[in-house]
């Protein structure tokens, strides 16, 4: 029993990773995309009641758009207006618990490595106020735990 629990245990803490181990993964994943180019926001969807919930990761894209005129038509307009909008981005390593908080709402990550600085705190939910997790997340992405237990 003991040697199957030590080599199963392992394999099972796996699925139960910290949400301050998912939170880091996330951050630097969200840091290297927006390093590439693209920037980068997190925020919340979150219930009205507690601004809790899940991560949402959005990227700013380029769009054309599209002109309904002569020119464009005829094909004839080489310069088509341009918008920025933010659409949602498939992150690998985006937490999927809910009961996340961010101080700001938003969390932005530009392409020079820098980031806005935030903090964040997460709790299971229905659980008491006393066993919130609380985080910093400093300009330059890096991300440490207040209350360590």
């Amino acid at each position: 029993m003991g040697l199957m629990a030590g080599v199963a245990l392992p394999r099972l803490s796996f699925y139960f990773e910290p949400p301050s181990a998912t939170l880091q993964r996330a951050i630097e994943e969200a840091s290297d995309r927006a390093l590439s180019g693209t920037p980068v926001r997190l925020s919340i969807k979150s219930d009205s009641v507690s601004r809790r919930g899940y991560i949402l990761a959005e990227a700013l894209i380029k769009r054309e758009v599209e002109v309904n005129s002569l020119a464009s038509f005829l094909g004839t307009s080489e310069n088509r207006p341009v918008v920025l909008e933010w659409q949602k981005l498939n992150m690998k390593n985006l937490p999927d618990s809910p009961g996340w908080r961010f101080e700001p709402e938003v969390i932005y990550f530009y392409s020079d490595g820098s980031c806005s600085p935030a903090k964040i705190s997460w709790s299971a939910p229905n659980a008491p106020a006393s066993a919130v997790d609380e985080y910093i997340l400093t300009v330059t992405g890096y991300c440490v735990m207040l209350n360590e237990k």
